[in-house]
């Protein structure tokens, strides 16, 4: 199995922004981002340099300007992240997450029927 990425809260914005539009170039990144400038655009140029440099984002110049693309999809990337977490949190046991997640949290009816259902189905599978 693959090493998880490490991935911080912005390159997690970055990539949301990517996933749900495709190709982009920083600048629209940025716009998309922080559309009052609450972070520069060189702040966001250098995360999404790094985040070529791990292979999150792939980087094409096309003129003048480079355009990323995810290289990543969104559910391998969160399994990849919740993994690690759990491996620090939990000493590898979802187990123990999914109890804490159960006990800790106010859930609503549905979504304790969705995590029955869910159950319901591994123990068939």
């Amino acid at each position: 199995m693959k090493k998880p990425k490490v991935i911080l809260d912005i390159e997690w914005l970055i990539m949301g922004v990517l996933w749900k539009k495709g190709v982009l170039s920083i600048k629209e990144v940025w716009q998309q981002l922080f559309p009052k400038g609450e972070k520069a655009y060189t702040t966001v140029q250098t995360y999404m340099d790094r985040m070529t440099e791990k292979k999150l984002l792939h980087k094409e110049k096309i003129g003048l300007v480079n355009f990323y693309r995810p290289l990543i999809d969104e559910q391998t990337l969160i399994k990849q992240a919740t993994e690690k977490f759990v491996s620090n949190t939990f000493n590898g046991s979802f187990g123990s997450m999914a109890a804490f997640l159960v006990d800790s949290y106010n859930l609503s009816i549905e979504d304790l029927d969705r995590i029955k259902k869910l159950i319901q189905k591994k123990e068939v599978d």
